[in-house]
């Protein structure tokens, strides 16, 4: 299904938002209607690089951080509006760490996270009542390193997730190769307290990127980014034991590895990676009964740089986000058998690297 222009839509049931960096374009943000291909509804001027987003639940106000330096980076929150699709500024904070790539709301939505890249710290500001941020309430600054002196000769938080139980934000760091546990006090200024006696650790020079939770809450999935595996841990009373780890590029592949985004089917039963480099791919895993992954298949994603992927919320559709070959495509997705049939691909969004989506019903 072709893009169409600004302003011609349809009645849809989910709306598409896409966040990219603005290289190349004033443009940073994104609203598409979807029905199983794309139509452009609105965009955002001069918002700078917002690479990673999170919407809260009603869909009402999106926040995104803008990926700068140590000096200017930042995270933004807007108001959404979903029958226009468009996009209002309401205020900007600093992170006071640098390269700011993914945002986490609280399950209660009193808290901002932001983790930094560079800065190899977590950002945390609260929510006014208006959907607003305050200034920033708390900087953790990571510390330590691993093995590879190339890329982890320091902290560098990639991102957070909170506990199934809502208690415990874990925040993955790149360079010291661990999930870094944080207790959760909602009540406090400063709601972060580290928790290192749960602190999760991944082999040395696997380089933790995104991690998730499967919806019984007894199993964490972790992509790793320097050697493209998922660990896959039995996950009890905020305790883990590995039991799985699986390389997710096929079993042929010879080239860069560069794991990076990690998604379950609303069913569970399949899991999906994406993998950058020289791959280009999406790794599909069923999901046994243990737990534990099983291959199903590696397809080819049409593009270059797929840094995030979606599965929208019918569980029928996963599009994929191109940083380097500024397209979004869409795939059915099988669900009993968990493949992917490539549909369709716009290429009007220059590096789209993070894609979310609004459900209207």
């Amino acid at each position: 299904m072709p893009l169409l222009g600004l302003g011609q839509t349809r009645t849809m049931k989910n709306q598409l938002i896409v966040g990219s960096y603005t290289k190349t374009q004033s443009h940073g943000l994104f609203s598409f209607n979807f029905n199983g291909g794309l139509e452009l509804k609105s965009e955002a001027d001069h918002v700078f690089h917002p690479s990673y987003l999170v919407l809260n639940k009603d869909g009402t106000h999106i926040y995104a951080v803008n990926e700068g330096g140590a000096k200017n980076s930042a995270v933004s929150a807007f108001r959404y509006d979903k029958n226009t699709g468009k996009f209002s500024l309401i205020n900007s904070e600093l992170t006071q760490g640098a390269a700011p790539c993914h945002v986490t709301l609280s399950p209660d939505e009193k808290f901002l996270f932001a983790a930094n890249y560079n800065g190899g710290s977590l950002s945390v500001f609260p929510i006014n009542e208006d959907g607003s941020l305050a200034p920033l309430a708390q900087l953790l600054k990571h510390e330590g390193s691993s093995v590879n002196k190339n890329r982890q000769n320091e902290p560098h938080v990639h991102s957070t997730n909170f506990s199934p139980d809502g208690t415990i934000l874990y925040a993955a760091d790149l360079g010291t190769d661990k999930i870094v546990a944080y207790r959760y006090h909602p009540e406090d200024k400063k709601p972060l307290t580290a928790s290192p006696e749960l602190d999760i650790t991944i082999d040395a020079g696997f380089g933790p990127r995104h991690f998730t939770f499967n919806k019984q809450g007894d199993r964490l999935y972790v992509m790793s980014e320097m050697k493209a595996y998922v660990s896959v841990f039995e996950y009890k009373n905020h305790k883990t034991t590995l039991i799985q780890e699986i390389n997710t590029n096929a079993p042929d592949f010879k080239g860069e590895d560069s794991g990076a985004d990690i998604h379950l089917s609303a069913d569970g039963r399949f899991l999906y990676t994406s993998n950058r480099g020289d791959a280009n791919s999406i790794a599909i895993f069923a999901v046994e009964a243990d737990g534990k992954l099983k291959r199903v298949a590696n397809e080819s994603t049409r593009g270059k740089g797929p840094r995030n992927f979606v599965i929208d919320p019918t569980d029928n559709y996963l599009l994929v986000a191109h940083q380097y070959t500024n397209n979004i495509v869409v795939f059915k997705r099988d669900k009993k058998t968990g493949l992917l049939k490539c549909l369709s691909e716009t290429n009007e969004v220059g590096s789209p690297v993070c894609l979310k989506f609004v459900e209207l019903n």
